[in-house]
């Protein structure tokens, strides 16, 4: 039966880990640990020893979640048989939780605020290299934990886990946590990693058909499973939701905290738990209502019902960023949400701390701190999100208690009133040992328990907070009553539940006080319409509102600024001569007359506003930029093809990527498959054939050597579907990777996903299916000076030894050259070109019309000045750059980075000297004058071919700036003595500049006669 089928909506998937119900404690190796020793065991011995009295007590309602085990007695063998299992393959894990109890009990005996380095000798032996231990500032000793390193340690072993799959029926589930799964004749247990990408093909059938017999041989189905497997299949098609195409934001409650915030062009679901279809119950969202890309996921806290692992591995493949906040490092209760989905396969995780921004298009996401909900407990991995959207804020508050009412007044005096409030008022609570217990090593009184309890807030606390914001909306959310959600909850209430009757006295507080309110039960749809004037965000954190009226006002200065800001205009201050002056930089066409006469008439205003304004810098986390996904490995065993016959270039439609096209057309035999984004094959090819035309290099031969893939850099697989990435996996046996945005005045934020994270899906292809060599084009750029640098650059400089390089684009390069060592400490085979400046072909003069060079020539031109302080010219013709980049990939040496550069630069009087020979009328003058001249003519004129690079031209071009150590010199004399073999070396001279400016004359560019 090959017949394309979906995936029933009514299928449930439990992942699992060591057949108990998975969730994100049970995957950090330490607490897992924990759980394993001091919960899973002693419940199935429990039960083993007295299964009568299990299943009584869940005839009890009020016990659910308790740890009872919810199976027959009859089935006390199978217990037995997964409790002896687990002490025997679980050994290990065993050990290491009695590691810790042992030196947390080695620690607490000793003197107090004395050194702890005598102790190390002593620590447990599973525990050797995995611990440090600390002291807090008032002498408190405790261990932290080195989670990354447990991670790649043998205490943590992906063969755990599997996933079981069963037909649902309606909303019942038992309680989860406490019960493990055993294997019947309605289920199959799947023996698969949660990393595994062959789950992302199962999960993408709820909306995208496979032929049964592929899902079938690709998740190795037994003969014995075939029957059950079948019945997850239907050719019934779902209803897919429609794009949201609307002005307003929309906002949709999908049940307990999942909240979908959505415009036309972005996507947000925070805590995602996804209900299943039930025909005859309750009304609800599900799978079926998601949009098939999902920007950002947003998860406020490291608990079950809020990081549901069920719901996001289902959804991994439709999500772009998971947003997780910033944990207590090593802390045992407070493990690493960013270091756990990474283990599991999710690519993009962003950890934000609090007060942290996110910057959208449209808006902002921010985190908010959360206090409450974790029983006094020192754990830093909770946030409150508020997602500013068009002018209008939603906050997220999860199970935020108000404890302290002047946080609130602190936040609403930074981010001002919010639109709509989210909050939890689950206020009774489990005592914190609930869902602590298995981690602490020393008993806790019951009494003392009791008074630490995991909960949000109560009326009077919400009504405060309510008081605080000035919402114009509340609603109660994240109470578990759902009937959909008791198995992972195991809440039930009835009318007489304190948190029933408090969430009341919310709702009939803000029903007085004309507040739109209700406590949200199945679904909801709220529409906010657009705010005309937004939020404006000045770097990272929004300015407080302030009061004034008019054009005279400060708030009339935020709505200009907001304006600006919309229209993509860029506006900053200069410290020249000791004054700052506001500098502007807009796209063509954008800078109306009448937004000119603003900012000329109200410059003073602007920068006494922008002055006095906090810019907190935006800080990156740069060891989770350059972090290779952990999925991405190499098959075993790698070999390497002797030839090959299909290769794959991206950035073709590029000015390098057109002639590297050409060379590798030219230089080899092999089929070039081309990515390309666009709408389909037929423009796709189109816009290959108008670039080679464009730049003078087109032969109609060609054009049936070239294939072009309609993708995506900035998608993960490279925009593919999964058959169409395997497939392109399958058939390439090489990879030049050339393709990148390149955009010198734009931040790193805005060129990751093309320049960074498409790197990691060319690194994720080359490991498919089988190994393929990578040839990545880099840049000199990704190097900066430090202290510890050497101002000589070679091929083998190590890069960990320079700072990381100033300027968006050159950070993007060097976060993309980062993942390639990365990819070749795990065994891929990564050649890396560093290119230096690329100018035109040398026999055409066709040049890239975006580059530096070019837009000086011309600038130069229509200033009729260049500047008298003399620059190396260290330029490389685009025809000897593809051409050196083809000839060394084809050589085999152990020489892995080749820095294709200028070896004999001369000085750019060269251009000055030309320039006077075809007759243009051109000066010198110094550097300050000149660059004034620039700013001057900018001001007025955005057209002007020097006005993008204004930003990158520097106050000052004088040697004294920088001490002469610190000046970074490229050394490229391994590449060369191997190009001077295989090509002639370039030259720059009168005849090359001669033949660039007969380009830039007969495109018009320059209106001159040439000489005789």
């Amino acid at each position: 039966m090959n017949q394309p089928l979906y995936l029933k909506p009514n299928v449930i998937i439990e992942p699992l880990i060591n057949q108990w119900y998975a969730w994100s404690y049970l995957i950090s190796p330490a607490t897992a640990a924990m759980y394993i020793a001091n919960s899973h065991v002693p419940i199935m011995q429990s039960f083993i020893a007295a299964p009568q009295l299990h299943h009584d007590a869940l005839k009890n309602p009020a016990m659910t979640g308790s740890p009872f085990i919810n199976h027959n007695p009859s089935q006390v063998e199978d217990i037995r048989v997964l409790l002896e299992t687990t002490q025997k393959q679980q050994a290990q894990m065993l050990e290491l939780a009695q590691a810790i109890e042992d030196l947390e009990k080695l620690l607490a005996a000793h003197p107090q605020g004395y050194s702890l380095e005598p102790l190390y000798s002593q620590i447990p032996k599973p525990l050797r290299g995995y611990v440090e231990m600390v002291q807090d500032s008032n002498n408190h000793p405790s261990i932290r934990f080195i989670e990354g390193l447990l991670y790649r340690s043998p205490y943590y072993n992906r063969a755990n886990q599997s996933v079981n799959l069963y037909l649902g029926d309606g909303d019942k589930r038992a309680f989860v946590l406490s019960t493990p799964r055993l294997e019947d004749d309605q289920s199959i247990h799947l023996k698969i990693a949660f990393s595994d990408r062959r789950l992302d093909q199962l999960f993408q059938m709820r909306h995208t058909p496979q032929p049964y017999n592929d899902i079938q041989e690709t998740l190795q189905i037994q003969p014995h499973q075939e029957s059950i497997f079948a019945e997850f299949f239907t050719t019934t098609p779902p209803n897919p939701e429609p794009d949201y195409t609307g002005e307003a934001v929309r906002v949709r409650y999908f049940g307990h905290a999942c909240v979908l915030i959505q415009t036309e062009s972005v996507s947000i679901l925070c805590d995602p738990i996804i209900s299943y279809p039930h025909d005859s119950g309750i009304n609800r969202y599900t799978y079926e209502n998601l949009p098939p890309v999902i920007d950002y996921v947003l998860l406020t806290h490291n608990h079950q019902d809020h990081v549901m692992l069920e719901t996001l591995l289902q959804l991994r493949h439709k999500i772009k960023t998971v947003v997780v906040p910033k944990s207590n490092k090593g802390i045992l209760i407070d493990p690493s949400l960013k270091l756990m989905l990474q283990q599991i396969g999710f690519a993009d995780i962003r950890e934000i701390d609090e007060l942290e921004v996110i910057n959208l298009t449209e808006g902002y996401i921010t985190a908010l701190p959360f206090l409450g909900e974790h029983g006094d407990l020192n754990i830093g991995a909770k946030a409150a999100y508020l997602v500013n959207l068009k002018g209008r804020s939603i906050l997220c508050a999860a199970d935020s208690n108000n404890i302290e009412p002047q946080l609130y007044s602190h936040l609403q005096q930074i981010f001002g009133d919010i639109d709509v409030l989210f909050i939890g008022m689950e206020c009774e609570g489990a005592p914190y040992t609930w869902a602590y217990g298995a981690l602490l090593t020393n008993q806790v009184p019951r009494k003392i328990a009791k008074t630490r309890r995991l909960d949000g807030s109560d009326s009077s606390r919400a009504i405060a907070l309510v008081q605080q914001l000035h919402p114009q909306q509340v609603y109660v959310y994240a109470m578990g009553q759902e009937p959909w959600l008791t198995f992972i909850t195991s809440i039930i209430y009835t009318a007489e539940s304190q948190a029933i009757i408090e969430s009341n006295k919310l709702i009939e507080y803000c029903h007085s006080q004309e507040i739109l309110s209700k406590r949200l039960y199945g679904c909801e749809e709220i529409y906010l319409t657009p705010n005309s004037q937004p939020s404006f965000i000045l770097a990272n954190i929004k300015t407080p509102p302030l009061q004034g009226e008019g054009w005279g006002g400060v708030s009339s200065i935020q709505s200009l600024l907001s304006e600006l800001q919309r229209l993509d205009i860029r506006i900053w201050l200069e410290d020249t001569d000791s004054t700052p002056k506001l500098r502007c930089n807009a796209p063509k066409g954008v800078l109306t007359q009448n937004l000119k006469v603003q900012l000329q008439e109200r410059k003073a205003e602007i920068i006494e506003f922008i002055h006095n304004c906090q810019q907190p810098k935006v800080e990156i986390d740069w060891e989770q930029e350059t972090t290779l996904d952990p999925t991405i490995n190499p098959p075993s065993p790698s070999s390497l093809p002797s030839s090959y016959s299909s290769l794959l270039l991206t950035g073709a439609t590029g000015f390098i990527g057109a002639f590297l096209l050409r060379e590798l057309l030219n230089k080899t035999t092999a089929s070039v498959y081309c990515l390309i984004k666009s709408e389909n094959l037929e423009t796709a090819t189109q816009r290959i054939i108008k670039t080679l035309k464009d730049y003078q290099i087109w032969d109609s031969s060609y054009l049936e050597r070239i294939i072009p893939i309609v993708g995506d850099l900035t998608q993960p697989k490279l925009g593919l579907s999964e058959l169409e990435f395997q497939n392109l996996a399958n058939q390439i046996d090489v990879i030049y990777h050339n393709g990148a945005r390149v955009n010198h005045t734009e931040p790193y934020n805005r060129l990751k996903s093309a320049n960074v994270l498409g790197t990691q899906e060319i690194f994720r292809l080359a490991s498919q299916s089988k190994l393929k060599p990578v040839h990545l084009i880099s840049s000199t750029s990704i190097f900066a000076a430090n202290n510890n640098s050497n101002s000589q650059v070679t091929e083998d400089a190590n890069l960990d030894d320079y700072g990381i390089p100033i300027g968006g684009y050159s950070q993007s390069k060097w976060a993309s050259e980062k993942l390639a060592i990365n990819a070749i400490n795990r065994g891929i085979p990564v050649n890396i070109y560093r290119l230096g400046a690329v100018s035109g072909d040398s026999k055409t003069g066709a040049f890239n019309q975006n580059d530096f060079l070019y837009k000086l020539l011309l600038g130069y031109v229509q200033l009729g000045s260049i500047p008298d302080t003399p620059m190396p010219l260290e330029i490389l013709p685009v025809d000897y750059v593809s051409q050196a980049i083809v000839e060394l990939s084809k050589i085999p040496s152990t020489q892995r980075i080749f820095h294709i550069i200028q070896p004999k630069p001369i000085s750019s009087d060269i251009v000055f000297e030309q320039l006077k020979k075809i007759g243009i009328e051109i000066d010198k003058t110094s550097y300050h004058q000149w660059r004034n001249q620039i700013l001057e003519i900018a001001q007025n004129s955005p057209k002007h071919i020097l006005y993008p690079l204004i930003p990158l031209l520097p106050r000052n071009r004088t040697t004294s700036e920088i001490p002469t150590n610190k000046k970074l010199q490229f050394d490229n004399s391994k590449t060369q003595n191997l190009l001077n073999q295989l090509i002639p070396p370039p030259t720059i001279n009168e005849t090359l500049i001669q033949t660039y400016l007969s380009h830039l004359i007969q495109q018009n560019w320059i209106k001159t006669k040439l000489p005789s």
